[in-house]
């Protein structure tokens, strides 16, 4: 859940605003059009060389939850929805049947969806698949970790497809969390932003600018300086995910407002 407060900021118009702003952004021309998904794929498609086969094995063990959930919504039990998310994985990078250049275009959301669709959809492709990708882990994956992302509780009330799409945007801006994390440890400030992250990512009690100044031992206005400097981070990583799963610049104003509707209609 995100934090009311930084949901305002990330929803549109004011996250488009605000990184329109933010210099360096590929907004204000500051940043090439950054290494797209798409460019992993099209890599791998043309080249066997391991670096591209690495690196499309990495997309897709950071991609798994959406794919899992949309295959759980579908009906399959927790145990099958593995052995099909492990074998998705397995026929996705065997067969390079993603390699067709008129698909490397788009949305990488809407391709990903598209791709496990038609995995399920074809009787002889999901009958053949091999329990757990052909005797390999293709990614880390086990039942409580996987049941937990696919949070049953809340999923009985939504379609596979939005699912697919929520949890899709919630991996998206947990891996954007967690590159900040990265950025922090690496300037030894770790400790300060486990006190604050809660700023970021919110929850059924609001964080309060006293309680955080007394935590880290800080004034009130200085909490409130980091804060807003996290949160200004926060929002061009966003910007920098959402950039790499689209196509072309121009795309990825209105993914971003996509995303965001997404989010806020799940709080």
């Amino acid at each position: 859940m995100i934090e009311p407060s930084l949901q305002s900021s990330l929803d549109p118009p004011n996250l488009l605003t605000r990184l329109k702003a933010t210099p360096g952004t590929l907004q204000q021309g500051g940043a090439r059009f950054a290494t797209t998904h798409w460019s992993v794929v099209a890599q791998s498609a043309l080249t066997s060389v391991p670096e591209a086969e690495n690196a499309l094995a990495k997309l897709c063990e950071t991609y798994w939850p959406p794919i899992y959930s949309f295959i759980r919504r579908r009906g399959y039990s927790p145990a099958d929805a593995q052995d099909l998310t492990q074998s998705f994985f397995a026929f996705f990078l065997r067969t390079k049947a993603y390699a067709r250049v008129d698909r490397l275009q788009g949305r990488f959301r809407s391709f990903l969806l598209a791709s496990v669709r038609n995995f399920l959809a074809d009787n002889w492709d999901r009958n053949q698949a091999i329990r757990r990708g052909g005797g390999h882990q293709f990614i880390s994956l086990n039942q409580e970790t996987a049941e937990a992302f696919y949070d049953a509780a809340s999923a009985s009330d939504s379609t596979a497809e939005h699912l697919f799409e929520l949890r899709w945007a919630k991996t998206l801006t947990t891996g954007a969390l967690n590159s900040l994390r990265d950025e922090l440890q690496a300037e030894g400030k770790l400790k300060l932003f486990e006190q604050l992250k809660n700023f970021l990512t919110g929850g059924s009690v609001l964080p309060s600018y006293d309680d955080a100044s007394a935590e880290a031992g800080l004034p009130r206005a200085t909490v409130k300086t980091h804060v807003h400097r996290l949160r200004q981070r926060y929002r061009e990583i966003v910007r920098r995910e959402v950039a790499r799963t689209v196509s072309a610049p121009q795309e990825i104003d209105e993914e971003l407002r996509y995303l965001c509707n997404v989010l806020a209609q799940a709080a």
